[in-house]
C-alpha cells in the first residue's frame, strides 16, 4: 500500500523545483536603442588623417537601459565608438588598443546568462553581437558600435588604434579621456580656484622654485598638526587636467571617498587640509594597493600649478578606506615609492622633464620614523623628485633631465 504522505512530499518537491527553475531562469530581456537612451549626445570627437572617431561611455543606469542587464555589476563597461574612414583603403580597428582584456559579445552574454530567461539567451547573444563595433571599415564607410571593456571608476581613458593601407606602419592612434556619469571623483568636489587668494600665491621661476621647495614640509601631519605622518617626496608641475590625463594614462584610477568625520580625523594633512585628490592603482582590477595623494600648493611655476605628492603602498591587502584606517601595513621604503612614481609616469610617456631637489630628509632604516597609524618608514636620501608633467605623450628618450642635484644612485640622467 502506498501512503499519501510521500505523495504530498513529492508534489511539494516538484513545485519547489519548478519555482526554483522559474526563479533561476531570469527576467524577460528588455533593452533600448542608443538613440533612445541619448548618451551619444556627450560623444567626444577627434580627427586625424583620414579618420574621424566619436567616443562616448554610457553610465551604469544608461547601460542597464541599453542592454537590459547590470553589466557594470559584472565588471563590464561598454564603450561606444563611431568611426569614419575617408581613406581609399580599407581600415582595421585594433580592439585590444581600447582594452587589452576586452570582452567579446558572446562572453558578455554567457557570464550574464542566469539573469535572463532561457528563451531570451539567444536573443541577448544576437543583440550583443549586432551592437558590437565592427573591426573592418571600408573606404568612405562609417561604422559604430560597442567595445565591452573592464569597468573602471571615473574618467575613462583609452586609445583607439586604426590601421590602413598596405604598409604595416600605416596607422593612426587616438587617445580619449571621456567623462562617465554617475561617478563624482574627489577632486571634482574641490573648488581649486578658491583655495588660495591671488595675493598668497607665490610666482616662481625655475630658480626660485628650488628655494621654495625647501619650505614645503618633508612630512604630512595629523589634523591638529601635532603628529607627523607619511613623507612628502615628490612634486608635480602642471595644470590640473594634464595631471589627470597623465595619471590616467599610467593606469591610475580616480577615487571617491566620503569626507566624513572618520576620514577627516585619520587623514594625512598638508596646508591645513587632507589631500585634494587621491588616485589608486593595483596589480589587478579588484586589488588596489597603491595610492597617490595630491595637494595644490600656493605657488605657480611660470604658468603651471605646483602639486605636492604623497605615495603609499599597501602590503598584501586591498587599499580600501576602511583598511587604511584599521591598520593596513604600508611599505616602509619611501625612497622606493618615490622612484616608482617617477618611473611609472616616465614609462607612460607623461614626463616632459624632471629634477632632483635636495629638500627632503634622511631617515635611517635602523631608526625609522612612524606615521599616524603606527607604520614605520625610512628614506635613504634627502632627494625629492620634481616632475614637469606632459599634457601630450612624450617619448621616453625625449624627457629632459634638469641638472640641479645629481642623484647619487645613477647620476640622475634617467628616471
Amino acid at each position: 500500500m502506498i501512503h499519501s504522505r510521500p505523495t504530498f512530499a513529492l508534489n511539494g518537491f516538484i513545485m519547489a523545483l519548478a519555482l526554483c527553475v522559474a526563479a533561476c531562469s531570469g527576467a524577460p530581456l528588455r533593452y533600448e536603442s542608443p538613440e533612445r537612451v541619448g548618451f551619444t549626445a556627450r560623444a567626444v570627437t577627434q580627427e586625424q588623417g583620414a579618420f574621424r572617431v566619436r567616443a562616448a561611455v554610457p553610465g551604469e543606469a544608461e547601460t542597464e537601459r541599453l542592454f537590459g542587464l547590470p553589466l557594470y555589476e559584472g565588471g563590464v563597461q561598454p564603450v561606444w565608438l563611431e568611426v569614419t574612414n575617408r581613406d581609399v583603403h580599407r581600415a582595421r580597428l585594433v580592439l585590444s588598443s581600447i582594452d587589452p582584456d576586452y570582452f567579446p559579445p558572446y562572453e558578455v552574454a554567457y557570464t550574464h546568462r542566469r539573469q535572463v530567461s532561457g528563451q531570451d539567451l539567444p536573443v541577448l547573444e544576437n543583440y550583443l553581437f549586432e551592437q558590437a563595433l565592427p573591426r573592418q571599415i571600408g573606404p568612405g564607410e562609417t561604422v559604430s558600435g560597442f567595445v565591452f571593456t573592464n569597468a573602471s571608476n571615473g574618467t575613462k581613458a583609452f586609445n583607439v588604434d586604426i590601421y590602413s593601407g598596405s604598409g604595416v606602419t600605416d596607422f593612426e592612434q587616438f587617445t580619449f579621456f571621456v567623462d562617465v556619469p554617475g561617478f563624482v571623483p574627489d577632486h571634482a568636489e574641490i573648488d581649486f580656484k578658491s583655495l588660495y587668494s591671488e595675493d598668497n600665491i607665490k610666482k616662481l621661476d625655475i630658480n626660485s622654485l628650488r628655494t621654495f621647495l625647501n619650505t614645503i614640509p618633508t612630512r604630512a601631519s595629523n589634523r591638529e598638526g601635532t603628529k607627523s605622518g607619511r613623507p612628502i617626496q615628490s612634486f608635480f608641475i602642471a595644470e590640473g587636467k594634464d595631471v589627470l590625463r597623465a595619471l590616467l594614462r599610467a593606469g591610475w584610477n580616480e577615487t571617491s571617498y566620503r569626507r566624513d568625520e572618520e576620514y577627516l580625523a585619520d587623514a594625512d594633512y598638508l596646508f591645513g587640509r587632507p589631500p585634494d585628490a587621491i588616485f589608486s592603482k593595483g596589480r589587478s582590477k579588484t586589488t588596489e594597493r597603491l595610492e597617490i595623494g595630491l595637494w595644490l600648493a600656493p605657488a605657480r611655476v611660470g604658468e603651471k600649478l605646483l602639486w605636492v605628492v604623497q605615495f603609499k603602498h599597501a602590503l598584501g591587502r586591498r587599499f580600501a578606506i576602511g583598511d587604511r584606517f584599521l591598520g593596513v601595513p604600508l611599505d616602509p621604503n619611501s625612497t622606493q615609492g618615490r622612484d616608482f612614481v617617477l618611473q611609472d609616469l616616465w614609462y607612460a610617456q607623461s614626463i616632459d622633464r624632471w629634477a632632483w631637489s635636495q629638500s627632503g630628509e634622511i631617515v635611517s632604516a635602523q631608526t625609522p620614523a612612524t606615521d599616524l597609524h603606527g607604520n614605520d618608514w625610512f628614506s635613504n636620501d634627502e632627494y625629492r623628485a620634481v616632475i614637469w608633467i606632459a599634457g601630450d605623450p612624450v617619448a621616453l628618450g625625449n624627457a629632459e633631465y634638469v641638472v640641479w642635484s645629481r642623484y647619487p644612485g645613477n647620476g640622475g640622467e634617467t628616471p
